[in-house]
């Protein structure tokens, strides 16, 4: 090795201590498919032992990573000024919030125990898939047992009382070195039980200081962690994790689906076009490569027994449509438990196990033997084909095609070397045509992946209700 060689790989080495998480995003998640599962959502049963048993269904969706949702021990103190807003609304009457955590180290008994979380990873990774899980580190319940271990566990307000969120639960204070330590711990706790990686709850809120630290520390044993954060801060992303959230494309499609619904967020009575341009401006300060959480459901949207499910109010072809979009766009799709049969059933995930009610706010599985169900399948089996199979769509760039947002059709361009790939999907109830600019369609050129699409002589694509297109260039 010369002397130039070792003056840049000792600078290598400076620059990766002092920037914490600087490693190359592992290759599989380009290109994967997430599964997040909500365990009382998931089975009727609402533990690991039932989701162990549905993991091959996963797997034949094309599913590379199971994210769960928090299944450590939840605090059960009844003191309701001490539970979430949205909690108490939730009409249950329980302490028991999976985010409201009383152990980081300990499994609920609801859900199981070490050797069931085990069993599920084993059987995962069997099948080819990965698990993450949810990392609750920002806030925790006024009784974890941080605060027993260390005095200073808690942040707290100047007249000496527990500052807490605004979801009412105590702020971890990570200024206590102790405390770190012991969420770090925590961390390497669950990987060497099997947890490939960590989905960070409000991770932007979180010291970003922290981050680093833990994984550092955690790459040592897991090289190829993967961290993903509930947040979009750069800082973060170029530090400590490997993908952000993406939530102006994930809330402006499914508000634009389903605008006169309750619990909707940002914009909801925009048209498509008014919409699209933040999704862009938002999308254009995330540094290049980093990939986006996009989702169409997930916990939150679908946790408190609302009417907002776009597939209780649409048909299958709507979700469908928006699908495509969500899996072909530059980003790391999500299905939530059910999207893969468009399941339509109201869910919480407020409702303990012992509700005698609970049942009914579960995956509704029957959807799988019926025409939607099906249909839906068959299509996230071909779009996790695709992500799979074509490496424009796993890391390609991407221009947008704003000429049908008018209409409501949202329209761009997948790009990689010797690949180019045009993808549009109709997200209205109408018909609709438009001519993309700049972009050159072949009628002799077969679409990879089309329905209710057709291409007009004069260069327009015109969709029917719902109608979508994946088609090559030339």
């Amino acid at each position: 090795m010369t002397v130039r060689m070792k003056v840049i790989l000792l600078w290598c080495v400076a620059v990766g201590a002092a920037f914490g998480a600087m490693r190359p995003t592992p290759e599989y998640l380009k290109h994967a498919v997430v599964y997040q599962i909500v365990l009382r959502n998931f089975t009727r049963d609402g533990n690991f032992k039932a989701a162990t048993e549905m993991l091959e269904h996963v797997r034949s969706a094309g599913v590379d990573v199971v994210y769960l949702s928090p299944f450590v021990e939840m605090d059960r103190d009844m003191d309701e000024t001490g539970w979430s807003p949205r909690q108490i609304k939730s009409g249950y009457y329980t302490p028991k919030n999976p985010y409201r955590i009383s152990n980081y180290d300990r499994i609920d008994p609801e859900y199981g125990n070490d050797a069931a979380f085990k069993a599920f990873n084993d059987k995962a990774h069997a099948l080819g898939m990965k698990v993450y899980m949810d990392l609750v580190y920002l806030h925790c319940g006024p009784n974890n047992v941080l605060k027993d271990l260390f005095p200073d566990a808690f942040q707290k307000n100047e007249d000496g009382t527990v500052r807490t969120t605004r979801w009412r639960f105590p702020y971890v204070n990570f200024a206590s070195k102790d405390v770190r330590k012991y969420l770090i711990d925590s961390m390497l706790h669950w990987i060497r039980l099997g947890c490939d990686g960590f989905r960070c709850d409000v991770g932007d809120e979180v010291p970003i200081d922290f981050w680093v630290e833990a994984v550092t520390v955690c790459q040592k044993v897991k090289p190829d962690l993967v961290m993903i954060n509930e947040g979009s801060k750069s800082e973060w992303l170029e530090k400590a994790f490997d993908a952000c959230y993406d939530w102006p494309w994930s809330f402006s499609i499914r508000n634009f689906l389903t605008p006169s619904l309750p619990g909707q967020r940002s914009a909801k009575n925009k048209t498509l076009a008014e919409k699209m341009p933040g999704v862009r401006a938002y999308e254009a300060g995330i540094p290049e490569g980093a990939l986006m959480f996009c989702f169409m459901d997930n916990h939150d949207t679908a946790a408190d027994d609302w009417e907002n499910r776009f597939d209780r109010v649409h048909p299958v072809e709507a979700g469908n449509a928006a699908f495509v979009l969500t899996f072909l766009r530059r980003g790391l799709p999500l299905v939530f438990n059910g999207n893969e049969i468009a399941d339509n059933a109201l869910n919480t995930f407020f409702a303990p196990v012992e509700d005698i009610g609970r049942a009914r706010k579960t995956v509704d599985w029957a959807r799988a033997l019926q025409p939607a169900g099906q249909k839906r399948l068959a299509l996230i089996r071909a779009l996790s084909k695709m992500r799979h199979e074509r490496k424009v769509f796993a890391d390609g760039s991407q221009e947008w095609v704003t000429d049908g947002e008018l209409k409501g059709v949202v329209a761009f361009v997948r790009r990689t070397d010797g690949d180019a790939v045009f993808v549009a999907a109709n997200l209205t109830d109408q018909d609709v045509a438009f001519v993309p600019t700049g972009v050159s369609l072949k009628a002799a050129v077969r679409p990879i992946l089309s329905e209710r699409f057709s291409l007009g002589d004069d260069g327009a694509c015109r969709f029917g209700s719902w109608g979508y297109v994946a088609m090559p260039l030339e």
